[in-house]
């Protein structure tokens, strides 16, 4: 090989690689993730309630069953699982042990249990309050 073969050498190398690294197909967006929310009170309560993200940060809130043991169920669809946030509260009089679960893609992803003693006339937003994964606006 010649003395001008071998200094081709390296450039055409890296107009091979420079080449093909535009060839290449683009990178993937984010996946989406399965986000399913759980909450079961384990004591008759009247007017409990969860609030969860939905998509985009906003929030979706309903009422929980008044008999015990049933569970409420809902399910979205977040890009990123550190978004996903569930608040269950109680109101006094009633006190309860709270099962509050999210699952991402069918996998438990966190859980809390906890006995939730809402106190009588406290100001407090926390107050009758579990919540488990990110904070929950509103």
């Amino acid at each position: 090989m010649s003395c001008t073969g071998r200094r081709l050498l390296p450039i055409t190398a890296v107009t091979i690689v420079a080449v093909g690294s535009q060839v290449s197909p683009p990178t993937a967006r984010a996946d989406l993730h399965n986000i399913t929310y759980r909450a079961r009170i384990d004591a008759l309560t009247t007017g409990s309630q969860a609030t969860f993200v939905i998509t985009g940060g906003q929030t979706n809130t309903t009422n929980l069953p008044s008999m015990p043991g049933n569970v409420f169920e809902a399910n979205t669809v977040l890009p990123d699982p550190q978004q996903a946030g569930l608040r269950i509260v109680l109101h006094f009089p009633y006190s309860a042990n709270v099962h509050c679960e999210m699952d991402v893609d069918d996998s438990v992803f966190t859980q809390a249990d906890q006995l939730v003693k809402p106190a009588p006339g406290s100001a407090d937003p926390n107050n009758g309050a579990l919540a488990c994964g990110a904070p929950v606006p509103g």
